[in-house]
């Protein structure tokens, strides 16, 4: 007993002596000793995490304002280990190559050769994108940046662009300009978009007279010392380069991405704890001034939309944007594509930061992970105190139904249109956003008549504005919500379901009149003829929906041309069109239908829910699906 009671009070004594002596960093882990047992421990729950997933080899950068507090990278217990599994095994990030696109514009605003607020035509006027508010709301960098361009996410044909030799960046923005078409006045919503990413890099090409790539490695690899980073599948990522796995642990082929700037840096571990450290202590890294402390405080909030001109503190940056774990706002990015995740976060406050590298598409394994991590990092640190007073005025933000109206992917809204939708609840003392499906409530707390802090962060994630298109929206980390009743909401989902209901019990009736007319033709031939039309009609949607989310090897390139899967799905969009009409046509036209009620009307109601979602699709311009277009 009076072991364990020295023992407790020797480690609080360490414990203290670790926060009161190192000024605003909150770790030392050369000289905490409770903290080197946590660390230890923490490893090894990482190594756990590892060892449930053959071939996956993780590299983890654990940082603070002094410097790495853990590098290093990890494999699976059961595998040998090659000799080139170091802290310069290179690992594909992903987005979070958009980071290297955001440093490089905001090095070239300081060096005076370009704002944010340049307009893209007057740089790069031979790039085509369509928008049709060009003379008033001109697209600008700072759009590209934030994601606020309106355009379109890239198209299936250019995610699974794999070009060998890779093309340039000109010719790639060449490719296919269709998804460059502002949706909505520039600057108003947010959207992810890795074009723009593409655009932003050109711009730099266009300006520094050098390819992109070249003008990273000079001003950003050498000068940080990055010299296992490359954007291509060259001599350095043979040589270093981590073996890459799908999300089946498959191992696959290196693919050429299309926008490299948004998504193709290949780097390792120690090289990307440049970046950490850079963030973390404000623009240096060493004795090297790489930037400005302003820029890096530019990159961590939005700040050229609406939301943002009112108050709004979190969202997406410039290749940087806000998170939330344990009421503690993170800043960084993360980055998923077959062959690698990747993920950067620190808490620019406390001073402390990870980066995690893995060499496959394994969304649990690096969710784990990051949990794991993130847990370390806040497990002993105080919350900072909320120096916004809560407001007790009125309120100007009414309760109701919400739709999100800034979708990533036009070609999915259809989706949103019925899901995408909040419900919000306000309170004398606080408001609370859920999802129209049961799920866990986001709370916020006022701070002025259209102001709102995110939980206990302090951070406002929550302002009213006006939209130019919408009227009265809210914002939020990441999406834009337009009121809407509550008599569309439940009219949407209950249609949904009696037309799901109605599918199910048309199958049955279907077969049932097959049944009856082999026993009786004469009797039974006019139930089968109007049964068994919208019957197929239903198979139609099914196999519409359904065939591009079968687990086919190689489907995002047979989707991506006209191929025997592609034509299969645009056959069945257009026959559930025609298979509509022509059950409503012979419905009308039927001289005489069957007597039982139980029978008819549920044919009659199937057809009827299958024209108005025929409607619905076209108006959604989801019918013709061409997924190559």
């Amino acid at each position: 007993m009076f072991r364990k009671t020295l023992f407790f009070f020797l480690t609080s004594l360490l414990f203290l002596n670790s926060i009161f002596c190192f000024g605003e960093s909150k770790y030392d882990f050369q000289n905490d000793s409770i903290t080197n047992t946590r660390l230890n421990k923490l490893r090894i729950n990482v190594q756990h995490v590892i060892s449930q997933h053959q071939n996956l080899k993780v590299g983890i950068a654990l940082l603070n304002e002094e410097g790495n507090l853990w590098l290093e990278v990890l494999g699976n217990s059961d595998q040998e280990i090659d000799a080139k599994d170091t802290e310069n095994t290179m690992f594909r990030i992903a987005s979070l190559s958009k980071m290297f696109v955001a440093l490089s514009i905001l090095k070239l605003q300081e060096e005076g050769k370009l704002k944010l607020e340049d307009e893209v035509k007057s740089i790069v006027p031979e790039l085509k994108f369509e928008n049709q508010w060009e003379e008033e709301h001109p697209v600008r960098i700072i759009h590209l940046l934030e994601h606020t361009t309106g355009w379109d996410e890239i198209h299936l044909v250019e995610m699974v662009h794999n070009q060998h030799p890779p093309i340039s960046l000109k010719d790639a923005l060449e490719f296919h300009p269709h998804s460059r078409t502002s949706r909505w006045v520039p600057g108003t919503r947010m959207a992810y978009c890795n074009s723009g990413y593409a655009v932003a890099a050109y711009i730099v090409e266009k300006v520094t007279g050098l390819k992109y790539e070249d003008y990273v490695r000079e001003s950003i690899f050498k000068p940080l010392m990055m010299n296992h980073s490359t954007f291509f599948n060259d001599q350095i990522y043979q040589k270093w380069g981590a073996e890459i796995f799908n999300w089946e642990m498959k191992e696959i082929a290196f693919k050429n991405e299309l926008f490299r700037p948004s998504s193709a840096l290949n780097t390792s571990i120690a090289d990307i704890s440049q970046i950490l450290r850079l963030l973390l202590n404000r623009g240096i890294v060493d004795s090297l001034q790489f930037l400005k402390s302003e820029s890096i405080d530019q990159m961590e909030i939005p700040y050229n939309s609406p939301g943002s001109n009112i108050g709004l503190e979190l969202g997406y940056g410039l290749g940087n944007q806000t998170s939330i774990y344990n009421n503690f706002t993170y800043h960084g990015h993360s980055g998923a594509m077959d062959g690698g995740l990747s993920e950067l976060g620190y808490l620019p406050e406390e001073k402390i930061g990870h980066v995690i590298l893995m060499n496959a598409n394994n969304g649990a394994a690096m969710q784990e992970i990051s949990t794991l991590i993130q847990n370390f990092e806040t497990a002993d640190l105080p919350l900072r105190p909320d120096k916004k007073e809560k407001y007790q005025g009125e309120i100007h933000i009414e309760g109701g139904y919400y739709l999100a109206i800034n979708p990533r992917n036009q070609d999915r809204f259809y989706q949103d249109l019925i899901f995408n939708i909040e419900k919000v609840e306000v309170f004398e003392d606080n408001l609370t956003m859920t999802w129209i499906l049961p799920s866990s409530k986001s709370t916020y707390y006022p701070v002025s008549p259209t102001e709102y802090t995110y939980g206990n962060s302090g951070k406002i994630g929550l302002v009213q504005d006006s939209d130019p298109l919408e009227g009265k929206v809210l914002y939020t980390e990441r999406f834009v919500f337009k009121p809407i009743s509550g008599f569309r909401v439940f009219g949407q989902i209950s249609i949904l379901v009696i037309w799901v209901v109605l599918m199910v019990l048309g199958a049955f009736i279907a077969v049932l009149s097959m049944i009856l007319f082999l026993r009786n033709r004469a009797k039974y031939a006019n139930l089968l003829k109007i049964s068994i039309l919208p019957t197929c009609t239903s198979l139609t949607i099914f196999l519409m929906f359904f065939i591009p989310r079968m687990n086919i090897e190689g489907a995002d390139l047979l989707f991506s041309t006209p191929s025997y899967l592609s034509i299969c799905v645009l056959l069945c969009s257009i026959l559930f069109v025609v298979g509509s009409l022509t059950s409503a046509i012979v419905i009308i036209l039927s001289k005489r239908l069957p007597h039982s009620k139980l029978i008819t009307w549920p044919i009659i109601a199937l057809t009827f829910f299958h024209m108005l979602v025929t409607i619905f699709l076209i108006s959604q311009k989801v019918i013709p699906m061409i997924t190559w277009s």
